[in-house]
């Protein structure tokens, strides 16, 4: 019996490569979210401190009063910039996931697909051994007799 070849070893090659590729990209967005989030608190905690620093003083100059209010004006415009970039990053992230999953949906019905021919080819195998195995003892039976 020949040697066992599926034929769509290639696309199956192909396919794990791509789903690599889509695990990787995914990894990034995720990567790219976590140093977003990161930047977020970074920038929120600094903000609290520096309200807390100034507010805390028993007295606060007007000029540093003028100076906190247009302070917390810049911060509500990068609040909602970060919240812009935040919406952004997780729908690129989710659509990602889905990409990521579909690469790995088709990997596994390829493999399974595989797997089906590998166990078709072995039971193939097997009903041949054992129709050559009768035929030798068959003979042999006969050759005695």
């Amino acid at each position: 019996m020949q040697t066992f070849r599926f034929r769509l070893e290639r696309v199956l090659g192909w396919y794990r490569k791509k789903c690599h590729i889509e695990e990787s990209r995914l990894a990034q967005r995720m990567e790219a979210l976590h140093h977003l989030e990161t930047r977020i608190a970074r920038f929120q905690a600094e903000r609290i401190t520096i309200e807390r620093e100034l507010l805390g003083r028993r007295e606060i100059a007007a000029t540093d009063f003028a100076c906190l209010g247009r302070y917390r004006l810049r911060a509500r415009e990068l609040e909602a910039e970060f919240a812009d970039e935040r919406r952004r990053t997780e729908a690129a992230l989710t659509e990602q996931r889905v990409r990521t999953q579909l690469a790995q949906r088709k990997v596994r019905l390829v493999e399974k697909l595989r797997e089906r021919r590998v166990a078709e080819y072995t039971l193939a195998a097997d009903r041949e051994l054992e129709t050559l195995a009768a035929e030798v003892y068959l003979a042999k039976w006969e050759s005695n007799g």
